[in-house]
């Protein structure tokens, strides 16, 4: 098995906005034959249709009469999203020259009721407001101090792993670790960016060199058929490194992609607890296809594993659930207030 360190962009949707409305042009509107197109794409290319237990061969069949029957190109576009909904991938994309479409079904559970959000960014800056709290201009990060009696916790929120972190690392948060007794590592809402960044930024909060994970990568027409497995590892930052320091890592539903890659390593992380809501799961890399029609498809063709060898896909479980919906409502954000409570005992 090829060891290797990772050095992919593992993208999130929000990136694939950029296409170009221009480049999609007409060529075959036929619907029936898009749609067999569109199925024999997923059917081949999509890399979590069994782990999943999506029966796409039903969903040709459900599917097809309305594809014969659709009037307009209006139509056929809800068809097809309506196809895409069952995959609940949130790397999962369709872009038409009228309308574009972003799964989220995996925003929702199995009865169809929504995650708890457990997060508020007006409620942050309210909670945070006896603390310090920063954001340098232009940075996807806040940070600063929370006191706690005689203790000191350094807070940071990571808003999304599309630029690295390390310049404010090093001129603002660095300092404050010094004196700190803990770390709560605030990942709520950010929904990914590129993996190389997130698993360099992981090591952070390792002191040797560690296997965190796999991926593999579509090798054929059947649903299972993959290359070799490929280890991921996360290399220390010795320059920074906070392995030694309790930390408490805070997620929610809308923590996706590199995020979810990220919390998928920082479980091997040896003084890391994670607290919060679920993750959301995602990590692999987006591919684009294109339908005889000229629209774009987008969906991943590779999987994605934690060290054991489970999928992360569907997202990570934290040590400590909490759904905090109830409470923020009130003013409350129970999940900084549990992460308080846990550093109090380490």
């Amino acid at each position: 098995m090829k060891k290797i360190i990772i050095s992919l962009l593992f993208a999130s949707v929000a990136l694939f906005s950029c296409e170009k409305y221009e480049s999609i042009k007409k060529v075959d509107n036929d619907f029936k034959r898009n749609f067999e197109h569109f199925w024999t794409l997923v059917d081949e290319q999509y890399c979590y249709l069994d782990y999943k237990n999506i029966d796409w061969n039903q969903a040709k069949e459900d599917f097809m009469p309305r594809v014969e029957a659709a009037k307009d190109e209006f139509e056929f576009f809800q068809i097809l999203t309506e196809a895409l909904d069952l995959l609940k991938d949130g790397h999962v994309w369709m872009l038409s020259q009228f309308q574009s479409y972003s799964c989220n079904t995996y925003l929702f559970d199995e009865n169809g009721v929504a995650y708890p959000d457990n997060f508020s960014t007006t409620l942050l800056k309210q909670y945070m407001k006896g603390n310090k709290l920063y954001h340098p201009l232009d940075s996807k990060v806040y940070y600063g101090t929370i006191e706690d009696g005689d203790r000191t916790y350094v807070y940071i929120y990571y808003t999304d792993f599309g630029t690295d972190w390390n310049s404010y690392v090093y001129k603002y948060i660095l300092p404050l670790m010094e004196e700190a007794d803990g770390i709560i590592l605030d990942i709520r809402d950010n929904p990914g960016g590129s993996g190389e960044i997130g698993l360099r930024l992981a090591g952070h909060f390792f002191d040797t060199k560690e296997h965190v994970g796999y991926y593999a990568t579509k090798s054929g027409p059947g649903h299972n058929d993959f290359n070799e497995k490929e280890e991921l590892y996360v290399e220390p930052i010795k320059s920074a490194n906070w392995s030694n320091k309790p930390t408490m890592l805070l997620t929610n539903r809308n923590v996706y992609s590199t995020a979810n890659l990220f919390t998928s390593a920082l479980q091997y992380a040896p003084n890391v607890t994670h607290i919060g809501g679920k993750s959301g799961g995602g990590g692999a890399m987006p591919m684009t296809h294109y339908l005889a029609n000229g629209w774009l498809v987008v969906f991943p063709s590779n999987a994605l594993f934690d060290r054991d060898g489970n999928h992360i896909e569907c997202g990570i479980d934290p040590d400590i659930l909490i759904d905090a919906d109830a409470e923020m409502e009130n003013g409350r954000d129970i999940i900084i207030e549990r992460a308080i409570e846990e550093l109090r005992k380490k």
